[in-house]
């Protein structure tokens, strides 16, 4: 009994050190895959062979991830690409952009864009049930918060794609007076001119609870300490060059008014020129290879933490389930 209690507890550690290193359901598949060599080990040889490639194993984790990030960020600029397609097709029936907002009499924001072109991202239905006669948190609109269209959420952002009934927004537009928006008053895309390439329309913002229907976004005129300052701009989206135990460098995803998506890395939007490049004319084809942020936490030391019980646990399990198939033998031999 002690020993089964004790392989027991073997195994949980095992699984929850593999949960710690690989994440999900990664940490899941190498978590059944030891439990299965353990299972079926018979000889010293497959021991040594699994001690020496484990730590190998672990090492193609941040390549995993790393692939797990560039469908998502693939998936982002789709999203992106979307909506700006339905912010041109807009301007081809209006002859301009949809305003940032819609004010009411008193000029207080009253509804947002992202819902004046919901007809555009085939969204009729939707846009015919929302009530422009009362606020967008009015008793009508409200009840569609979570109806929120797929084309608002970033994959990346787990909590808030995967949350069922989430209603918080991943992209807003950059407003400001020298922006692609300004406010109430829509513009056309004879006031971009010929910039159209260098003008940024949309961004990012990750952990930050923007209902998809309210009618906030980024303004470049806020103060920095402001809700709406270009300070809540980020992604959970990773750069491709991050290693598992140093601290991750995002980089945010971007749409052009020429309705073509950007990458901005995360030492462009920590940079004291980053308000500039947002203004309209501002974006640069070599921003492309900003140079992230340096990494300012050092080591994930919790991560190496982990890595150590996991290959200590693992080495641990492996070894006893090699002596407990040797004394098997034994006892079929007496």
């Amino acid at each position: 009994m002690p020993c089964r209690l004790s392989t027991l507890l073997l195994l949980i550690v095992v699984l929850g050190s593999s949960l710690a290193v690989f994440g999900g359901w990664v940490g899941a598949v190498v978590f059944l895959l030891l439990a299965a060599a353990a299972a079926f080990l018979t000889w010293p040889s497959c021991l040594v062979a699994m001690l020496v490639l484990l730590p190998f194993v672990a090492l193609l984790f941040p390549a995993v991830h790393a692939a797990r990030d560039t469908v998502y960020q693939m998936s982002c600029a789709k999203c992106l690409t979307q909506i700006s397609l339905a912010l041109h097709n807009y301007h081809q029936v209006y002859g301009c952009f949809p305003p940032a907002y819609v004010a009411d009499k008193h000029g207080k924001p009253m509804h947002s864009w992202r819902v004046l072109v919901l007809p555009y991202l085939c969204q009729d239905g939707l846009y015919n049930q929302y009530n422009f006669r009362e606020p967008w948190d009015g008793p009508n609109n409200k009840k569609l918060l979570n109806r929120r269209p797929n084309e608002y959420a970033c994959p990346s952002d787990d909590k808030n794609f995967l949350t069922p009934g989430a209603t918080s927004t991943n992209y807003v537009a950059v407003v400001g007076a020298d922006a692609a928006w300004q406010g109430p008053t829509p513009r056309k895309l004879a006031d971009i001119g010929g910039k159209q390439n260098e003008t940024i329309m949309l961004v990012e913002v990750a952990d930050v609870d923007i209902p998809w229907t309210e009618p906030k976004d980024v303004s470049l005129d806020a103060p920095q300490s402001a809700s709406n300052s270009i300070a809540i701009i980020s992604s959970k989206h990773f750069s491709d060059d991050d290693f598992f135990f140093y601290p991750s460098r995002t980089v945010v995803r971007g749409a052009r008014a020429s309705a073509s998506s950007c990458i901005l890395s995360s030492g462009l939007v920590a940079s004291k020129k980053f308000p500039d490049v947002l203004k309209i004319g501002g974006w640069r084809e070599e921003y492309w290879h900003f140079p992230p942020a340096t990494n300012s936490g050092g080591f994930r030391w919790t991560n190496c933490l982990a890595f150590a019980v996991w290959i200590s646990s693992t080495g641990l399990l492996l070894l006893r389930a090699l002596q407990n198939r040797k004394n098997a033998s034994e006892r079929a031999v007496e």
